[in-house]
């Protein structure tokens, strides 16, 4: 994290983009300035933190990306120098870690718990003089051993036992994932994880009822975290060119629909009109290219190689030219 690169770009604008807002909030609230939040009534909210984050994170990400750092712009002169190649490493699953070693310890504490817990496999039978009551006593203290001593006492072990293996098993194949995926896809992994990590935290903190959020208006059609309802018009005139009736000009609006609804549509138009874009790219170079292919495969006859008789006679016209003009210094004496 320490080189310059994406690595350190990505969380630096984070960094600074958080903590330019909370400098804005934190002298807001020093200097009792009302109010301390956005606020969409007026324009006296802190959207000034907003504009002071713009400026901050682009500063920070530019560091990051070792824009101020003279040693970037040096270029010396590589040529005499031999490549070396890095040798290739091998991967090599790390035990020491604190996620591995917590989640062996509690695998570790499961089997303790199971091999130091006492285990009641006998059954301790009871002597009674007589031998019916002998019968009748040890058949009920059966049934209550059995009920209360072995599969309760079990069933409590595996729940006790349970617990602490599945955290452990869990911890370490996360660990496992972790060491694998941050071995094969490098820094790009971990930049990424941390970022959505990031994201679903201030997300869960966001929908809890007083948790970090901006409402910028109370009206859920203005709000950007709210789900409004509204009247939405599909703008047949608009692209298609079609002029309907009057009778039939209110099919154009869908009464009562979900915001949510009109951006999972419009998110789904965006897909297939990229396909459907990409997929047109894709059959054009596949044409072309396969007609490339056939005309460079394709071996030319001498008659091919041949022009075509006016082309040969334009030709033979332009040499006679040529020849006249070169010929005329000659004529005058010129030597060279």
């Amino acid at each position: 994290m320490d080189k310059p690169g994406l690595s350190r770009a990505i969380p630096a604008l984070i960094a600074g983009f958080i903590a330019s807002l909370a400098f804005v909030y934190a002298v807001r609230v020093l200097q009792n300035m009302d109010p301390v939040p956005m606020n969409a009534d007026s324009s006296e909210g802190a959207q000034v933190g907003m504009v002071l984050a713009a400026f901050v994170s682009m500063a920070t990400f530019m560091w990051g990306v070792g824009a101020f750092d003279p040693k970037m712009s040096e270029h010396g002169d590589h040529a005499d120098e031999r490549e070396e190649e890095a040798p290739e490493k091998e991967f090599a699953l790390r035990t020491s870690g604190l996620v591995f070693r917590a989640g062996k310890w509690l695998w570790d504490l499961t089997w303790r718990i199971i091999n130091d817990s006492p285990k009641p496999w006998a059954f301790p039978y009871l002597q009674v003089s007589f031998f019916l009551i002998n019968w009748i006593v040890n058949v009920v203290w059966f049934v209550i051993w059995f009920a209360v001593g072995f599969l309760a006492w079990r069933i409590l072990l595996m729940v006790v036992a349970g617990i602490p293996a599945t955290l452990g098993a869990l911890l370490m194949t996360i660990s496992c994932l972790w060491q694998t995926m941050a071995f094969y896809a490098g820094q790009l992994f971990l930049v990424l994880t941390i970022a959505v990590i990031t994201t679903v935290a201030l997300f869960t903190f966001a929908l809890l009822p007083h948790g970090l959020g901006l409402q910028i208006a109370t009206e859920p059609n203005a709000d950007f975290f709210a789900n409004g309802f509204g009247d939405f018009i599909i703008p047949i005139q608009d692209i298609l060119g079609l002029v309907l009736p009057p009778d039939d000009y209110a099919n154009q609006t869908i009464e009562g629909a979900s915001q949510f609804t009109v951006l999972l549509g419009f998110i789904l138009v965006i897909f297939v009109s990229l396909a459907l874009a990409a997929g047109g790219i894709a059959i054009f170079f596949y044409l072309a290219h396969r007609g490339l292919r056939e005309a460079q495969e394709y071996e030319p006859t001498d008659g091919d190689r041949t022009q075509i008789e006016p082309i040969r006679e334009a030709g033979k016209i332009a040499g006679g030219v040529v020849g006249v003009i070169r010929a005329i210094p000659r004529a005058i004496g010129y030597q060279k």
